[in-house]
């Protein structure tokens, strides 16, 4: 019998991501396989089943624009809030912000928007909704015996407006309800600083005790770092030489994508900082040199003591005597500590940086370079923080008001509105009538 000699006609190569079909192992249903990645860039793959192939590559197509953001108006009017919060997540917050941002905004979509409002349909959220959940919201507990704060009230408040605005951009809704929403006013909280004499009491008594952990509270109160700029602070970034300090990151916690990871984050050092101000060259004064050498000798007798356990590849200029991160939960217990030692009452970290921004103030430094050296994004900050500190600021400000008007009207004082002009006195008499 003579053979086929016909060639085998060869089937199209599929393009990238084109995906492959399939039968079920009994025939009844069609499988649709394409390979993607997801955020962490990671291969996966995704299959459809249905009966036909039309319907897998429907139900394709419809996956792929809801992974891009793209919704048609089928799935747009059945989607509930928590379906596109985890999509906005996906797509427009993780590799857009910065870890922290990437953090705080999963937090907050977990623990309070998911629960709260995850059921609602996104095209039936009301501005009338959002105002109860905000109200609500205010009765959750922080975990600590008490209530969350307006301040946390007000990110929560924002993770929703940039949830709910991108959706309006795409087109998933007409028009943003947050915008109609009321929310709690914050009422600014005045900034707690240590008394003068409490700010000595606090740094003599930790001199005295001389660890690594008390060299880093003195280092706060001289410098006013923020404290994972102080955490992630490097060695290499230290110069001595110049006598400069350079800020330009800090320690955070990640998400670890280590299934085996005994913890969900792990501390890791980001180059950068809060703001891109915030990355700044400051100079170093004699006590804070005395400071960073006195860390560098307690590091080498732990170097000596633990050798090849200690972590020289982190290079920290604080750290604990193994050379590893200092936990931010394990020192601020360790502040408290030591402010109870010292007779002072409980005072936040976050003080300290408060603390050396008064007294540079009571100092008379130009708050420009002020706000320079604390890292500011802009002067505006360094005044609504502190404008309670600065007194001799205001001082001086009604002082060049009253020369400026004696300059003017001195030569022609009629011309002076009346409340321009000191006010005489009245007696009771005039007060009351005769």
């Amino acid at each position: 019998m003579a053979k086929n000699t016909t060639p085998k006609t060869k089937r199209p190569k599929r393009k990238n991501g084109e995906g492959c079909f399939t039968k079920s192992t009994d025939g009844r249903y069609i499988e649709y396989k394409v390979t993607y990645h997801d955020e962490f860039g990671k291969s996966k793959i995704k299959s459809f089943s249905r009966k036909t192939k039309e319907e897998c590559l429907t139900a394709y197509k419809e996956w792929k624009a809801e992974q891009e953001g793209r919704y048609s108006d089928d799935i747009s009017e059945n989607m509930t809030i928590a379906q596109w919060a985890n999509c906005w997540f996906d797509n427009y917050v993780v590799g857009h912000v910065k870890i922290t941002t990437i953090n705080d905004d999963r937090s907050i979509l977990d623990k309070h928007i998911i629960p709260d409002l995850g059921h609602i349909l996104i095209k039936k959220l009301k501005p009338h909704r959002l105002t109860v959940f905000y109200n609500t919201c205010l009765e959750k507990s922080n975990g600590k015996n008490g209530t969350l704060d307006p301040k946390t009230v007000k990110n929560i408040r924002a993770v929703v407006n940039r949830m709910l605005v991108r959706a309006r951009k795409l087109g998933i809704i007409e028009k943003n309800p947050n915008d109609d929403a009321e929310y709690p006013k914050c009422t600014k909280k005045e900034t707690q600083i240590l008394s003068p004499e409490d700010y000595d009491k606090l740094v003599k008594y930790c001199i005295e005790q001389g660890t690594q952990w008390d060299m880093l509270i003195v280092f706060f109160l001289c410098i006013g770092t923020r404290l994972g700029e102080a955490l992630g602070l490097q060695w290499s970034k230290v110069n001595f030489e110049k006598r400069e300090i350079r800020i330009s990151q800090q320690l955070q916690a990640v998400p670890d994508n280590d299934k085996n990871a005994k913890y969900k984050y792990k501390k890791e050092i980001i180059d950068s900082t809060k703001t891109k101000t915030s990355n700044r060259t400051i100079s170093m004064s004699e006590p804070v040199e005395k400071i960073l050498r006195r860390v560098r000798s307690l590091q080498a007798e732990n170097k000596l003591k633990l050798r090849e356990k200690y972590h020289r590849d982190l290079d920290l200029v604080f750290a604990r005597d193994d050379g590893y991160f200092i936990c931010d939960t394990t020192f601020r217990a360790f502040v408290n500590k030591r402010l109870a030692e010292a007779g002072i009452e409980h005072h936040k970290i976050h003080s300290f940086r408060h603390s050396c921004a008064t007294s540079l103030f009571e100092d008379k430094i130009d708050i420009k370079k002020v706000s320079a050296w604390l890292g500011h994004s802009c002067i505006g900050i360094t005044l609504d923080t502190y404008t309670h500190v600065l007194p001799h600021h205001l001082e001086e400000v009604a002082q060049a008001q009253n020369k400026r008007f004696k300059r003017i009207f001195s030569s022609n004082e009629k011309d002076i509105p009346d409340e321009m002009l000191p006010q005489k006195e009245t007696s009771q008499q005039d007060d009351w009538g005769a």
